[in-house]
């Protein structure tokens, strides 16, 4: 069965990584802003290699009241599509519309929007496509205990480790103005999004995310020494496209971040980089998001403090966040 993710922001972004996921696990799953999906005039047609059948729908809200993700559980329910709401919010509207609602209960956000929904959504979302992908026959039992194992893992690594914040503050506080630009491919284009969207959000400075290798084009006129570059890897060796943009953001001399898979003081890119972040070698790539949105959290924190916003409560976010 097709399946299609849906969300708005940060939810949209947790789709995004969670269709990956399934995608690997053998589910044909596509993720799509909910505000395109609920303005299309047939949000739900079948396809002829689906039989006949309608594609099921998960939603994922943080706050469970995003009125495009209203409206297109309401279509769903009009088209007969089966619903499935990865909530905040176990007593939300989209909860009360769905088939299945999955509430990751992380509490309320006291802080900058969608900082511990974002992570429990995206375990919920993985949890969700394990399950799906084993009852559907489309993952093994050792690979479901393989993938299980590894989830359980994660808690265990989250601290950085000793510098890491220190490290982060001061990249972050150093050029608060941007703009910055985040890049990343595959299941990590959507966490560049991410971190481009929590400095806007945040910090109210441009940012941009792109592949990793078009830095090198157009945006290239932008860079200087006051315009950090956020370069999220998938591997060790950069790619010819990441090397093309950190030759590109070093000839500018724009401040550089690389979070990749190797340790610390050992990038092997051609020169220098100020500041690099292992994935622990434990984990495997498809759990950086687990990793690395604590990291794009942090530097929008600090950009913001540094900036004198309000970073507990930004402008225009207040349905995501308890001023209480």
């Amino acid at each position: 069965m097709r399946v299609l993710l849906a969300g708005s922001g940060s939810s949209r972004h947790a789709a995004e990584i969670a269709a990956h996921w399934w995608r690997r696990w053998g589910t044909e799953a596509e993720a799509h802003p909910a505000t395109e999906l609920a303005d299309r005039a047939r949000p739900f047609s079948t396809r002829a290699r689906d039989g006949g059948r309608s594609p099921a729908l998960v939603a994922v809200t943080q706050s469970g009241a995003t009125g495009s993700i209203l409206r297109l559980l309401d279509a769903a329910a009009a088209a007969g599509v089966r619903r499935v709401v990865v909530t905040n919010e176990a007593d939300s509207e989209a909860a009360k519309r769905a088939d299945l609602t999955l509430a990751t209960c992380a509490g309320p956000e006291r802080a900058i929007p969608a900082t511990k929904s974002f992570t429990a959504a995206l375990a919920a979302l993985r949890i969700l496509g394990l399950d799906w992908a084993e009852a559907t026959g489309t993952l093994s039992a050792e690979g479901r205990r393989v993938a299980d194992r590894d989830l359980g893992a994660i808690p265990r690594t989250l601290d950085p480790g000793p510098g890491w914040a220190g490290s982060i503050a001061e990249f972050a506080a150093r050029w608060p103005g941007g703009p910055w630009f985040f890049l990343g491919d595959g299941s990590l284009r959507p966490l560049a999004s991410e971190g481009a969207l929590k400095m806007l959000e945040t910090a109210a400075v441009p940012a941009l995310a792109l592949p990793s290798g078009e830095l090198a084009h157009g945006p290239r006129a932008l860079l200087g020494p006051t315009t950090p570059v956020v370069v999220l890897s998938e591997r060790a060796e950069p790619t010819p496209g990441e090397r093309r943009s950190l030759a590109a953001a070093r000839d500018a001399g724009a401040p550089l971040l690389r979070f990749s898979e190797h340790e610390p003081g050992t990038d092997p890119s051609a020169g220098p980089v100020p500041i690099t972040l292992a994935l622990p070698h434990t984990l495997g790539i498809a759990l950086a998001p687990f990793l690395a949105a604590p990291v794009l959290q942090l530097l929008a924190l600090h950009a913001g403090l540094r900036r004198g916003r309000k970073v507990d409560a930004p402008e225009g976010l207040r349905k995501a966040v308890n001023d209480d």
